[in-house]
């Protein structure tokens, strides 16, 4: 999952009217009935499109189905992801802001919607992770806060759900990963962090693997944590599942690409 939140550069109707009570009673139903068929005509032209790869038009179908269902948070969180995988095509950094803002108001609107869902929970993490490159120390250390707030959330109401094992790896590795003066920097202006490290990362990315083996991005962060603590002979064999599964989605199919590329020679990037 491209979702880079590195703290040590800090240096996702109702009808009215004065109609016959006959009327009222006949029309209702199917008017409801109409508004169902066309959410559900929505959905399912989201899903096709986000299988085919094709963000901008998942992303209007999505957006209508929430005009006509505001409080769905299953449908906040796929609004909320298309938001997060248009940051890649849009051309400013204006632009990026703004819909890392939008995913991040769909996450909070899901979390408010359903806040028993883990799948809520996640994605909330997630928009948090995707607003780093636009927020200044402290709000990137307030998000920060959150982002291991919302995984373990996720973790509590659901100790299956691979995603949010992902995203509390993730959090382990950036926080560990920050240099001395960063961390000093932290601590001074802002009171510190949590404790994190390393091996509590790959801990949480084992877990996501057991979890869901299929899911690429999970065997890819993991293979990253076996390299940047010198467990080489660890890392070839998560990339080579990498690059033999089949890619759920475009985050999946970014970690493919990437895992080829360095199995070919290439080397890791400093962010992905």
């Amino acid at each position: 999952m491209h979702m880079p939140f590195q703290l040590r550069r800090a240096g996702a109707c109702a009808l009215t009217g004065g109609w016959l009570l006959l009327l009222t009673n006949l029309a209702a139903p199917l008017s409801v009935k109409a508004q169902d068929a066309s959410w559900t005509n929505l959905v399912a032209e989201g899903e096709f499109h986000e299988k085919e790869g094709d963000t901008p038009a998942a992303l209007k179908s999505y957006q209508e189905a929430d005009r006509l269902s505001p409080d769905n948070a299953d449908i906040l969180c796929r609004l909320a992801k298309q938001y997060c995988d248009s940051i890649r095509l849009a051309k400013t950094k204006a632009e990026k802001k703004d819909l890392a803002q939008k995913a991040l108001d769909c996450g909070l609107r899901a979390v408010k919607a359903a806040p028993q869902s883990p799948k809520a929970h996640c994605c909330l993490a997630v928009c948090y992770a995707k607003n780093f490159p636009y927020s200044d120390n402290q709000t990137k250390v307030d998000y920060s806060r959150q982002i291991k707030a919302e995984a373990e959330k996720a973790i509590e109401i659901d100790p299956k759900f691979d995603l949010a094992y992902h995203m509390l790896g993730r959090w382990n590795f950036e926080v560990s990963n920050m240099n001395f003066f960063v961390k000093s920097m932290v601590k001074i202006a802002y009171g510190g962090l949590p404790k994190a490290s390393k091996k509590q990362a790959i801990d949480n990315f084992k877990q996501a693997v057991e979890l869901m083996p299929n899911r690429i991005i999970n065997h890819l962060q993991l293979a990253r944590l076996y390299h940047v603590t010198d467990q080489e002979t660890m890392v070839a064999p998560e990339l080579q599942q990498c690059a033999a599964l089949t890619p759920i989605d475009m985050d999946d199919k970014d970690g493919q690409d990437l895992a080829k590329k360095i199995l070919a020679g290439a080397k890791w990037p400093e962010d992905f």
